[in-house]
């Protein structure tokens, strides 16, 4: 997307942003945001338009940023822990860019972009069309709210009602985890297994805590967001870090319009049968979540999902 900066300079800017772990290694951590001394400092007035320190491997410090022009993509949770950004604020950088190929340009834009849309043109101008109608709570963009993250406090892995302590499950997303209660300090299960929730549904600070990674983080929410699913499975994860180039390309021209049906759309045209096929087969390859509401019968008793926004 052609992006006019606060500068004035116009700069394409990709909607999605694909880096490894290696990448975050050579950026090296981030010390803080760059003070008037140019010495690192804990807070700025402005976090979208300061510059920030980082110290690379060489042991060189690095001025870069600010992240009205680089994006939040290129923070890893730890540095984005240290320059005092919630999870909620994270996601919302992370998220802006995700929906409309744009990046996050001041303090005010980002409390917005934190708030879920009020209505159904809100929703279509900052979504895309038809999101406003999805039933189906995975489906939709997701706005999590900071309180969320703050009731409970994750522990680690559970085995039984007991901690693993620091041996990690083969396949983390068939585990759940033992988190602390923030108000009456006690421990308890989760219930919920990640797969059915995502590692999005973390804390950034729970999310390091069971050794996820920053990629592993940002891939989550790329797929949560552009995909309409949660990340199901550890080979799922790795396959979904770094999708082939043509379906790179697709995630990037066409974004979260390309799950909107399976079976329907402009994937399933004639026109765009063989061009689109890498993108199609990309999104099809799994079992979706439903966006058909599934009929309840007296008899069965079936819950009825939450419309709630």
């Amino acid at each position: 997307m052609l992006m006019t900066l606060q500068d004035g300079f116009e700069t394409y800017i990709d909607r999605c942003v694909f880096k490894t772990e290696e990448d975050f290694r050579v950026d090296g951590p981030v010390l803080g945001w760059l003070g008037s001394d140019d010495h690192p400092v804990a807070t700025v007035e402005d976090r979208l338009n300061a510059h920030i320190i980082s110290r690379r491997p060489n042991g060189n410090l690095d001025v870069w940023g600010p992240l009205s022009e680089t994006g939040f993509e290129h923070l890893s949770l730890d540095d984005a822990l240290v320059l005092g950004f919630t999870t909620t604020e994270y996601q919302a950088g992370l998220r802006h860019r995700l929906l409309r190929g744009l990046l996050i340009q001041s303090e005010e834009q980002l409390s917005a972009e934190i708030v879920p849309p009020a209505d159904e043109w809100e929703a279509a101008e900052r979504e895309g069309l038809g999101d406003w109608t999805e039933w189906n709570p995975v489906r939709r963009v997701p706005y999590p709210l900071e309180e969320s993250f703050e009731r409970n406090e994750v522990i680690g892995w559970a085995a039984g009602n007991m901690l693993d302590g620091n041996d990690l499950p083969d396949d983390r997303f068939l585990r759940q985890t033992i988190v602390r209660d923030r108000v009456t300090d006690g421990l308890l299960r989760n219930g919920v297994q990640l797969r059915d929730c995502g590692i999005e549904s973390l804390s950034l600070r729970d999310a390091l805590v069971l050794g996820f990674t920053t990629t592993d983080y940002q891939t989550a929410l790329r797929v949560r967001v552009l995909e309409r699913r949660h990340i199901f499975d550890e080979a799922d994860l790795e396959i979904s870090k770094m999708p082939p180039n043509a379906v790179r390309h697709g995630l990037e021209t066409h974004g979260r319009d390309c799950s909107f049906r399976i079976g329907k759309g402009f994937l399933w045209t004639h026109e765009s049968w063989e061009k689109e096929r890498a993108l199609r087969e990309w999104v099809s390859r799994v079992e979706r979540p439903k966006f058909m509401k599934p009929i309840s019968r007296p008899s069965e008793d079936l819950p009825t999902p939450s419309f709630s926004r």
